[in-house]
């Protein structure tokens, strides 16, 4: 990123208005033996021509459906990621996933590449695409494609994708366009996206940001509108937020922060915030 962004960032981010956990490890302890809150489960809708049907499954997980494919993001439908406990069910169930042709993996971080969620899925009709070295996790699981994708980040779990899906000019899938991005710190890729594909559509993580020194893997709410900016994105939908407390922001903080800022910022009609099972028909933008 140049060294004025990445300033005026910084100094944005020296007393952030988030409430925080004062235990990290404590929350966790609290957590253990309640169960996760309910979450709305809306019934799946099938798109029209021009358009995509997104449902928010909670944290990473969201299924686009165009007119004549579904593409599932990041599925993970598990209630723990290490010895953190879900605060919110997933808002998807397996059956959810029927129509699905394609799954798309940002990385292979236990809680975006979820090996028993995928145990769960149909994939005998199903490419599935990951990055560098995740084809091994997945190749024994019987998908009718493996496909893995090179380069990515650093790390050797890490090492992530983002996506761009565009429906072709002319041909059979219409709607509009989308940036899928499941991990990242805010960085000048966004911007080389943006001049190249300016996706109608941006779905950027705004969890696990605090203290700072975890903006270099998660963005901030603040970051990711700068990333929107920068993708020249026209509408923005948060993901990867409110289901496992990873940080010491607390989490419902992510969200309220994203549209207190969005509000200041003059934008607050191109950000829509989905709760958990909340499905979206967006037209053509």
């Amino acid at each position: 990123m140049s060294s004025a962004r990445a300033g005026e960032l910084a100094k944005l981010h020296r007393d952030i208005p988030v409430a925080r956990y004062r235990s990290l490890v404590g929350h966790w302890i609290s957590r253990w033996f309640r169960p996760p809150r309910p979450a709305r489960h809306e019934a799946p809708l099938k798109a029209k021509a021009g358009e995509v049907v997104i449902t928010f499954g909670g944290h990473a997980t969201v299924i686009a459906r165009y007119d004549n494919l579904g593409i599932a993001f990041d599925p993970m439908l598990g209630r723990w990621v290490g010895g953190v406990r879900r605060a919110v069910e997933p808002g998807l169930a397996p059956g959810d996933f029927e129509d699905i042709g394609l799954i798309l993996i940002s990385h292979r971080h236990a809680d975006h590449l979820h090996i028993p969620t995928l145990e769960k899925l149909p994939r005998k009709a199903v490419t599935i695409v990951v990055p560098a070295g995740g084809a091994a996790w997945v190749s024994a699981l019987g998908f009718a494609r493996v496909v893995e994708l090179a380069p990515g980040g650093d790390g050797e779990l890490a090492r992530g994708l983002s996506y761009v899906v565009r429906p072709a000019p002319g041909g059979s899938i219409t709607g509009p366009s989308l940036y899928l991005c499941g991990d990242s710190g805010y960085f000048s890729g966004f911007a080389d996206i943006g001049e190249r594909f300016a996706p109608d559509i941006a779905l950027l993580p705004i969890g696990g940001f605090f203290p700072s020194s975890f903006r270099s893997r998660h963005m901030s709410p603040l970051d990711a509108l700068f990333a929107f900016e920068d993708l020249r994105a026209r509408l923005l939908v948060p993901i990867h937020h409110g289901a496992f407390a990873l940080s010491y922001e607390k989490l419902d903080e992510p969200a309220r922060w994203l549209i207190e800022l969005a509000a200041s910022r003059g934008v607050r009609d191109h950000v829509n915030v989905m709760a958990a099972g909340q499905t979206q028909r967006f037209p053509a933008l």
